[in-house]
């Protein structure tokens, strides 16, 4: 990616830019870490030297942990607790046995800005400084308190250009950059969670270029939206709708003594009706918020007609959620699964366990597979 500080600059950028390429040798480990609003999750991906006989992807997933955080760590996903985040970060790396010190992160929430633009570009030599133009325009911040960085997505023979822009506060930056360095950790990618959202997806599923997907990761206070075909992410939200508020209703309808029960209740097979009702009434929520994205990305004709939906989040595990997402939107809803062709170490992992971790586990991985990747 191309990238820049804004005028002002800090030498932040510089100091994420000179680690940026990972060169793993076939065989090596990568490791993703996931800091969200609840919990802190850690994958170490395998990128096999040769892939297995009847093996469809050539990752493995080495080791696992998920921690919870204390509360009041984070607010709208700002990290007010740093020591909270950084004694969990320990306990996950110490959880998973993992010793790794390299790792790529991610960033997320009203920080950070991504953006699709389509640009007239009669000379390519011309584009970034196109790209930062455009970029004033559109993000309500002060161009010099931001790091922006953006891909080219496409070219066409009549000089328009498809770009990917990503722009992020540098406090919001640093804040993530500094407690994952306080535990020990050298950053060597931040990445965002839907890129890393579709990146897991990428690596589990079929890519059409004539069927576009909608993956939603429902986070605790958050809802993680990416439309995407071919390899193109058309269109990207955050929507504030999350697994937490699900948890939050049946606590408070059913007088439950702690959040603990109600979650309890939430992911149980065993629904009682009034549960039952609930999870229906925020899943409506949830599917309101969905449609309105499918909406503006059919009347935009901003890519290929979207063919079903996969969901994915610890809040994404309220039974019958995907159901319910299904009849309101008209689309086929499934949770993603990031061990379609990722496997587990059959040593380490059992498949009950894997399924039962599925749903996180998908931005954490998405991660590690981008550390593998060369930026």
């Amino acid at each position: 990616m191309a990238s820049a500080q804004g005028r002002a600059g800090s030498g932040l950028l510089a100091k994420l830019k000179s680690g940026l390429n990972f060169s793993f040798k076939r065989g090596g480990s990568c490791v993703g870490l996931s800091i969200g609003a609840s919990t802190v999750k850690v994958v170490q991906l395998k990128r096999l030297g040769k892939k297995k006989k009847n093996a469809s992807s050539d990752w493995v997933l080495e080791k696992y942990a998920s921690v919870p955080l204390p509360e009041l760590t984070s607010e709208h996903r700002e990290i007010v607790n740093s020591i909270g985040i950084v004694q969990a970060i320990h306990a996950a790396l110490e959880q998973a046995q993992i010793k790794a010190k390299e790792v790529c992160s991610a960033v997320t929430g009203s920080g950070l800005i991504i953006k699709s633009l389509t640009l007239v570009v009669t000379d390519m030599k011309e584009l970034q400084d196109q790209v930062f133009w455009e970029a004033e325009q559109y993000i309500p911040f002060d161009i010099s308190e931001v790091v922006i960085d953006f891909q080219v997505i496409s070219k066409s023979k009549d000089n328009q250009v498809e770009v990917i822009l990503v722009a992020v506060k540098k406090d919001f930056l640093e804040q993530y950059m500094g407690v994952i360095e306080e535990a020990d950790l050298s950053v060597k990618v931040m990445d965002t969670e839907v890129f890393a959202l579709q990146n897991t997806f990428e690596n589990n599923y079929d890519v059409s270029t004539t069927e576009a997907m909608l993956l939603a990761d429902v986070g605790a206070i958050s809802t993680k939206i990416v439309i995407c075909a071919g390899g193109t992410p058309f269109l990207t939200k955050d929507a504030s709708f999350g697994g937490a508020m699900i948890t939050q209703e049946i606590q408070r309808e059913l007088n439950l003594p702690s959040s603990a029960d109600a979650e309890a209740l939430k992911v149980s097979g065993n629904l009682p009706h009034e549960v039952s009702e609930i999870v229906a009434r925020m899943g409506h929520v949830l599917g309101t918020e969905l449609k309105k994205s499918i909406d503006f990305y059919t009347a935009s004709s901003l890519g290929p007609p979207i063919v079903g939906i996969l969901l994915s989040g610890g809040g994404a595990r309220a039974v019958h959620l995907s159901k319910i997402i299904e009849d309101y939107t008209g689309l086929p809803s499934q949770l993603l699964n990031p061990f379609q062709r990722i496997q587990g170490d059959a040593k380490r992992f059992q498949q009950d366990f894997l399924m039962e971790i599925a749903p996180e586990a998908v931005i954490p991985m998405g991660l590690a597979i981008r550390a593998g990747d060369k930026a």
